[in-house]
């Protein structure tokens, strides 16, 4: 985890589309590697409730008021 010592908010916000990508990642390689077809659902509505988390994320910061 990182320091969140002097961070402003942007900061943060940017931690948080670092931390999306990375559990994108993750769910991709789990989605490669699963099994049983409800198993592959569940993580399928996970991923897809992570990528609209992340652009949600991307927008904020592509809006964002310096």
């Amino acid at each position: 985890m990182q320091q969140n010592q002097g961070k402003n908010a942007k900061q943060h916000v940017q931690d948080v589309q670092s931390n999306l990508m990375d559990s994108t990642n993750c769910l991709n390689q789990a989605l490669n590697s699963v099994e049983k077809p409800e198993n592959r659902q569940k993580i399928q509505n996970t991923l897809n409730s992570v990528e609209s988390a992340l652009n949600s994320v991307n927008s904020t910061l592509s809006n964002y008021q310096e």
